[in-house]
């Protein structure tokens, strides 16, 4: 009597072991796909938070700003526009594009997007991207940043619930109103 396989016990075999190889891949590929979309949700939320930060130090370095209340008895303005000089006299202006929903930034007449998805609509309330509070009308005592922000959808996952909006805020002084 000879001893080992026969060529059905190695066919059935072979088809266990295609069957756990298959799982094993596809639970890899998963894997892979669920950090790839974690991971660009992440850069998306990482970018969205910078940029407000050097919005932020945009103004708090900045020499003067715009746009200017139409009438110095006015002391609060909401914007779709933050016009900044720098100490250096560069001119950013920061705009948003409710068209395209992307925020742009010009710089000494450069300009690129720097953000896209920008709605400006919480919950069913329409914000305003910049509110700047003056004193007299043409002395900036303060800029309240207030984006709304649609995540991309194809990078949205299960954890996300739904893609809900992303609101980020900041508010800040410029540091010649500070001493």
């Amino acid at each position: 009597m000879r001893r080992g396989f026969t060529i059905i016990d190695l066919l059935v075999g072979m088809s266990i072991a295609t069957v756990l190889l298959t799982g094993l891949f596809a639970s890899i590929q998963s894997s892979v796909d669920a950090y790839e979309r974690s991971t660009a949700q992440g850069v998306n939320r990482l970018t969205s938070r910078l940029l407000v930060e050097r919005i932020a130090l945009l103004v708090r370095t900045g020499s003067s700003f715009g746009p200017l209340p139409s009438s110095a008895m006015t002391n609060e303005l909401e914007s779709n526009t933050l016009e900044i000089t720098t100490q250096s006299g560069q001119q950013v202006t920061i705009t948003w594009n409710s068209t395209d929903e992307t925020l742009e930034m010009d710089v000494d007449g450069i300009s690129s997007t720097v953000l896209g998805g920008v709605t400006q609509i919480a919950g069913e309330t329409v914000i305003s991207p910049f509110l700047l509070q003056f004193e007299n009308g043409n002395t900036l005592q303060r800029v309240t940043i207030n984006l709304a922000i649609i995540p991309d959808p194809e990078h949205a996952t299960e954890m996300d619930g739904g893609g809900d909006t992303i609101r980020l805020t900041a508010s800040v002084m410029p540091r010649s109103q500070l001493y």
